[in-house]
């Protein structure tokens, strides 16, 4: 009789945890459309965030100070959009979020704030910049693309 298969385990899950007013302002293209229309700057925050999320890099929360709190209705096992309540910041709500999941797998925190970064990384998450996440928006659409075109060349022969 033969050993049993080994069973797979998948590597420890990473959550990228995003404060959106700070990727908001820190990028020049969506703090001038948010000055404009925030809901439409939110909402293009929300599209490239998702795409990461979907490339399978990152699960991806992405937190809004916010009056009502609450959170966005998604599919399942799809971007999470939290905002915080009148009494919460988002940075408040990121932290606690981290608390939770600390030894749960890699937690990664995108701000420009410095003093949360301090924060974050005391519970031990990883700081991550707005600059950082718009670079590793990037290699995840160059990582699709090449799985693209390998998955159409397959096909083609």
């Amino acid at each position: 009789m033969s050993p049993p298969a080994r069973t797979v385990t998948d590597p420890a899950p990473r959550y990228l945890l995003v404060d959106g007013h700070s990727v908001l302002y820190a990028w020049p293209s969506l703090r001038s459309l948010h000055s404009k229309k925030p809901f439409a700057a939110r909402q293009e925050l929300i599209r490239h965030l998702a795409n990461l999320h979907d490339s399978g890099r990152w699960r991806v929360t992405l937190v809004f100070d916010g009056q009502a709190g609450g959170k966005e209705e998604t599919a399942e096992n799809s971007l999470a959009v939290l905002y915080a309540t009148s009494g919460q910041t988002a940075d408040s709500l990121i932290e606690r979020i981290v608390q939770v999941h600390q030894g749960k797998g890699e937690i990664g925190v995108v701000t420009a704030d410095h003093a949360e970064t301090t924060t974050i990384e005391s519970l031990g998450a990883f700081g991550y910049s707005p600059d950082w996440l718009a670079q590793e928006l990037k290699a995840a659409g160059l990582e699709l693309q090449e799985s693209l075109a390998q998955y159409r060349k397959k096909k083609l022969t």
